[in-house]
């Protein structure tokens, strides 16, 4: 589904660069569950940006169902993200000046009507026991809560990938094993495929394939 090949990335800065990625070559592929682990400032968000196309790589290459990605082509870039993969950050990055319910419905991608729209987004806010949330402003959330939304919102246009960058960081132990269990009965149920990045290394080890990372190089792949 995804392959990157010799990708390197190199941040500029004046005179001075930083290669953050040296060589990578990766496959992700349907279903699979990859956790990506290593020391700070390894390169492992970085991987991950270039990975959900976020972020252009310097140099190598990166294919989805076998094409190239032209990332100068912004508008079949971001219809790739919006086809393929889910999103889901440390923090969640929810808008504050909406609801629960707003929120998944603003990020639906989609023709269908206003009320079609919001019913999707009632029964999946109902599935992670949200719903009597649903009206909740974004702001008034535990941070349990919000990051639940979060990952609603990541699944509604019913991605093929999942990428995590940190999603249990800012979370207690109690909320960061609901949130690793939502994200692997999701993975379950719809078949996508799911990549977490993370410091944790109870998370790391539930990986079906682990990554270590070390100065922007993969030191382990454990399949």
């Amino acid at each position: 589904m995804i392959e990157v090949k010799n990708l390197e990335k190199t941040f500029f800065q004046g005179n001075s660069e930083q290669k953050v990625l040296k060589g990578i070559s990766l496959k992700v592929e349907e279903n699979d569950f990859i956790t990506i682990m290593g020391p700070s400032g390894g390169g492992k968000s970085t991987l991950l940006y270039v990975l959900a196309l976020l972020s252009e790589p310097t140099s190598g290459s990166v294919s989805y169902n076998d094409k190239i990605v032209n990332f100068k082509n912004e508008k079949k870039v971001e219809r790739l993200r919006q086809k393929y993969i889910g999103l889901i950050f440390q923090n969640h990055n929810l808008i504050n000046c909406l609801t629960a319910l707003e929120n998944i419905i603003i990020a639906i991608d989609s023709k269908e009507s206003y009320k079609k729209k919001k019913e999707n987004a009632e029964n999946l806010l109902n599935e992670v026991g949200l719903y009597e949330k649903r009206m909740v402003m974004a702001t008034t959330l535990s941070g349990g809560e919000a990051q639940r939304v979060a990952i609603v919102r990541a699944l509604v246009n019913n991605p093929k990938i999942i990428f995590c960058d940190e999603p249990t960081g800012s979370l207690d132990s109690a909320n960061g094993e609901k949130v690793i269990s939502l994200l692997l009965n999701l993975r379950k149920k719809t078949g996508c495929a799911l990549v977490i990045v993370t410091h944790d290394k109870h998370i790391g080890s539930l990986g079906e394939k682990k990554i270590l990372l070390k100065d922007g190089v993969i030191i382990n792949e454990v399949v």
